[in-house]
């Protein structure tokens, strides 16, 4: 069976209202960036997508595993987000909420966790090859730094994030899901 066949898609109307209302401040946030030579509609649906998919992918496999899993938005996290948004801050801060899965298994835990930062890695790297046959589209440079420092981010093994969670799990997983992170920001940068 496949994959995709073998997860039957479950949100409620809660879920799409947290994820409505955190995307509208991740745009916010996209279009308060300082360097206006990125933004534009690609940029913005790089920059949205980012988010999207590493959080839908946490979903997606969660409940291939056959758990509950749904985001919810956290109002800390939304606050920081929307203060993000503002134009005159320098350091913008994305975490308006996660996803929330029901498992008590480590490694389909650590497995959950694994996939959000593993997706912002393939687009990072996707974006980045892509420069390669359109080298003067800048917000696929962008694209590909962007998406790195969230897997970077997420990595991070303290607290709530992805990386904690993998570390816990698995201690070669995490170093080099790093690893490759540090690769990708490093070359995307360069």
């Amino acid at each position: 069976m496949s994959f995709l066949r073998a997860i039957k898609i479950k949100s409620s109307k809660t879920e799409l209202i947290h994820l409505s209302v955190a995307t509208a401040l991740i745009t916010a946030v996209g279009l308060s960036l300082n360097d206006y030579r990125y933004i534009s509609w690609q940029f913005l649906l790089i920059f949205i997508s980012a988010f999207l998919v590493h959080e839908l992918a946490h979903k997606f496999l969660a409940q291939y595993y056959g758990s509950w899993s749904e985001f919810r938005a956290q109002i800390y996290g939304l606050v920081i987000t929307a203060i993000s948004a503002l134009p005159v801050m320098p350091f913008k801060f994305i975490a308006p909420g996660a996803v929330m899965v029901g498992l008590t298994d480590k490694s389909k835990f650590g497995k959950v966790a694994l996939v959000g930062p593993l997706t912002n890695l393939v687009m990072g790297f996707s974006f980045l090859a892509s420069t390669y046959e359109y080298p003067t589209y800048p917000y696929l440079y962008a694209g590909a730094t962007f998406n790195a420092w969230i897997a970077m981010f997420n990595l991070l093994p303290f607290g709530v994030l992805d990386g904690k969670k993998i570390f816990n799990w698995n201690k070669i997983a995490w170093g080099l899901m790093m690893a490759t992170t540090l690769a990708l920001f490093i070359i995307a940068r360069f």
